[in-house]
């Protein structure tokens, strides 16, 4: 009851000489209010000698037993043994929880803040940004964030991955970005990092430990399991990035090249430049004072590309990240190693490169080079040539000769022996032989020469010309030779048209 209504009760019943009845309408509420109120002589919660009486009170000496005894003990727990008592606790559980509040000591760490020295250490992470649209698909959008402890100076960049050599080259650029090295570098329990344990007892990823020594011999620093606030400098870059760079750009955001474009600008411009809320400088002016102390940069960059070991498939292709990549022809089912970057795909055989691809994040596409396909169709044809010529030869030492002749005349000799080949099926072997070889003896070297010499010999017996089947195959089809339409044999129609 509040002191107010208190009051009001009082003044109604003591000064107006109001009933119960007539205050209880006059105040909206019940006679039973207004009774509870005459029987307080002092106004509630003012009086400590006359204590609000709660139901839980007559339990409260239980439950403190049964916490000395189980101090983990829960509400739940603690409502049903005290229903068992007599009398029971006719109550429900929220005063039951309001008092384990009081009586058990406060939960949850207490944080101690961490300074830093200048240059002394960076701290890296990951953010999960929603998702993007590529070409035809959607994929998850990533912000990798480092920032140095002392002047709290951030890199940002987004990516399509969180995979190792992602992580490893984003770390290369921050230093970059930076223009040097701290002494550690704060990492969470990612594998790319971390193999094995957690904190001191972290085993560290080999790659990782070689990278950290190749720049400036970092010193990798692993939090304990489920414990992010030990890195609390970057976990507050990542909930800033999220809360202000990306908050409210929904329409700004449409392709992967805005949020890159993103990752330049915000930073520059607004992470940077701001008056930070713990040190109270902006970031760049403390950076001034940290600069100099950065361990510098190897002059010669360090090799994070992803590395695979493949073998060319039989359509002259290699897989990664579900997409293929052609290679020449040449190398089909050989042995090759993949690098792949955030920008290309490059396809070494016995160290020396033979293809080199833009990088697809799209899914299950074909990345196609032109000369790598054109080479393809070249060899294809070669193959199909050196069919041709075995079945040619196949025929006899007839057919061997007329080959060797077809070549040294100023024709294409791979049409005239698939046409002659087209023969057979129509004539049978016995007749086209028995043409190649009359051809053999004029020293005549052509398909319509033969034609003509068949046809010869079936009008003497007075055979029917067969009729020609129609290819099976479609690249039966694309091999017929057809002359060019002349549209003029159309002008006759129109001429006598005109004609009345």
């Amino acid at each position: 009851m509040k002191v107010g209504l208190w009051a009001e009760i009082h003044r109604l019943h003591e000064i107006d000489r109001l009933s119960r009845r007539s205050i209880a309408r006059r105040l909206h509420c019940s006679r039973r209010t207004v009774k509870r109120a005459l029987a307080l002589v002092d106004p509630p919660g003012k009086n400590a000698s006359h204590p609000a009486i709660s139901i839980i009170d007559p339990h409260k000496p239980d439950i403190d037993k049964l916490i000395d005894k189980y101090p983990d003990l829960s509400a739940v727990r603690v409502l049903e043994e005290i229903r068992k008592s007599k009398p029971p606790y006719p109550g429900e559980i929220t005063l039951v929880r309001n008092y384990l509040r009081e009586i058990r000591p406060a939960r949850g760490r207490v944080y101690q803040e961490v300074q830093y020295e200048p240059g002394e250490a960076m701290q890296v992470d990951w953010g999960n940004c929603g998702l993007v649209r590529v070409g035809e698909i959607m994929r998850k959008v990533s912000v990798f964030v480092a920032v140095l402890c002392f002047s709290r100076l951030l890199y940002i960049e987004f990516t399509l991955s969180q995979t190792k050599g992602t992580f490893y080259r984003s770390i290369i650029r921050a230093l970059r970005f930076f223009g040097g090295c701290a002494a550690k570098i704060i990492v969470d329990n990612l594998k790319a990092a971390v193999l094995a344990g957690s904190g001191q007892t972290a085993r560290f990823h080999p790659e990782f430990e070689a990278l950290c020594a190749y720049h400036g011999r970092m010193r990798p620093i692993a939090c304990e399991r489920s414990d992010p606030e030990s890195k609390g400098v970057v976990e507050g870059g990542v909930r800033f990035i999220k809360h202000n760079a990306l908050k409210g750009r929904a329409e700004e955001l449409v392709i992967f090249e805005d949020f890159r474009k993103l990752a330049v600008y915000w930073p520059a411009n607004v992470a940077n430049v701001r008056k930070h809320e713990t040190t109270g400088e902006r970031p760049v002016d403390r950076f001034e004072q940290e600069r100099g102390l950065l361990r510098p940069l190897p002059e010669m960059p360090y090799d994070a590309d992803d590395v695979i070991a493949s073998i060319v498939s039989p359509h002259a292709r290699v897989k990664f990240d579900t997409n293929r990549y052609s290679v020449p022809p040449e190398y089909t089912r050989k042995h090759v190693i993949l690098r792949a970057n955030d920008e290309e795909v490059r396809v070494v055989h016995r160290g020396a490169e033979i293809a080199r691809h833009l990088r697809s994040y799209e899914r299950r596409r074909i990345i196609m080079n032109t000369q790598h396909q054109e080479a393809a169709f070249a060899l294809r044809r070669r193959v199909r040539a050196r069919e041709i010529e075995a079945q040619f030869d196949a025929l006899g030492p007839d057919g061997k000769a007329f080959r060797l002749g077809l070549i040294r005349s100023p024709l294409k000799p791979i049409v005239h022996l698939r046409r002659i080949l087209g023969f057979l099926r129509l004539y049978g072997k016995a007749e086209v032989l028995a043409a190649i070889s009359k051809a053999l003896e004029f020293q005549t070297f052509d398909a319509a020469y033969v034609m003509n010499l068949i046809d010869q010999e079936r009008r003497k017996r007075l055979a029917p010309s067969p009729i020609p089947l129609a290819p099976k195959r479609r690249d039966l089809v694309e091999e017929i030779q057809l002359d060019e339409p002349d549209p003029g044999h159309y002008d006759r129609f129109l001429d006598e048209g005109d004609q009345p």
